[in-house]
């Protein structure tokens, strides 16, 4: 099946396509309306150096960022701990986190991803990971018994205000429902008018089967001789009778002595050639006299029916 009968089936079975279709692109506005965005918002955190680990009357920490890169793979490590997020999202369900270490920048820049529902609940858990972030960071500096003024500081740098509204995940969803709808209702088109069309095909072919039975049966009609009448050489007896009574036997002359022999099966399709055989005029003295007693026939019996049977006879015998 081509693509041009595909579409023909779609035609022909336009009361199931078309409302088939309809109810895909229903079905795919409703999950678009059901399934509700999600709000993003995001927040960033640099790591800063104490005033003891820089050099005496340095008043600009960031130029000592070099080494705080490996303090912030640790705290990420930390925030994404179960034990740290699981009391903060247990009373928000639904709300995805992402702690991790800001790939667009090279310093110690640690990046909180939240994603929920709504737009409050996504406020709330981002604005309680960032006051998660000083207090482990303290808690980790505190276990190594780190001093006050060498210890790591936490700044928020950036903090959004409002949520981003996710529409990805809509739009896989309704986009999914409809083409799920589209491809079955094709599916049951196709099959429906697949087996509507079968009875018709088998009939068709069969009245070809038919036509073709008459054209033979009217070819093998009584008085005509069918093809496999033509094919079958002269073999029985009748042959020797010669030509009925009233009928003229044709004489074909006696080839030339050294001639090719003529073929007796020329325009017969399908029957092997084979060469006449010349007649031995001086050999059969016979022949001759049977030719001279049919002068004296009585009417209606003609005068080549002893040649006819000379030469069946001549030829059976080689």
């Amino acid at each position: 099946m081509n693509i041009a009968d595909t579409m023909g089936g779609f035609v022909r079975r336009w009361y199931i396509a078309v409302p088939g279709i309809i109810l895909a692109l229903v079905a795919g506005f409703g999950t678009f309306i059901a399934v509700q965005p999600g709000h993003q918002r995001t927040s960033t955190q640099l790591l800063l150096p104490g005033s003891g680990t820089i050099p005496v009357g340095t008043t600009n920490p960031y130029l000592f960022l070099g080494g705080l890169t490996q303090a912030a793979d640790i705290v990420v490590r930390v925030m994404r701990s179960d034990e740290v997020l699981g009391p903060i999202v247990k009373d928000y369900p639904g709300t995805d986190v992402l702690v991790e270490r800001d790939p667009t920048v090279s310093g110690p820049v640690i990046q909180i991803t939240v994603t929920g529902k709504t737009d409050a609940a996504t406020e709330d858990v981002l604005a309680a990971l960032i006051d998660e972030t000083k207090v482990e960071l303290d808690r980790l500096q505190t276990q190594q018994k780190v001093k006050t003024d060498d210890r790591i500081s936490v700044s928020t740098l950036t903090l959004d205000t409002q949520s981003t509204l996710q529409q990805k995940t809509r739009i896989l969803i309704s986009a999914g429902v409809a083409l799920g709808l589209v491809v079955l209702t094709l599916i049951v088109a196709s099959l429906i008018d697949g087996l509507a069309r079968r009875p018709h095909k088998a009939g068709r072919r069969g009245g070809r089967g038919r036509v073709k039975g008459d054209a033979r049966r009217r070819r093998a009609a009584p008085g005509e001789s069918s093809q496999d009448e033509l094919l079958d050489p002269i073999d029985d007896d009748s042959a020797d009778d010669g030509p009925a009574a009233g009928e003229i036997a044709p004489t074909d002359p006696a080839p030339e002595e050294g001639a090719e022999p003529v073929p007796d099966t020329a325009g017969r399709p399908g029957f092997a050639e084979r060469p006449r055989v010349p007649v031995d005029d001086t050999a059969d003295e016979s022949d001759r006299s049977d030719r001279s007693d049919k002068d004296a026939a009585p009417a209606g019996e003609t005068v080549g029916a002893g040649r006819g049977r000379t030469h069946h006879r001549a030829a059976r015998r080689t």
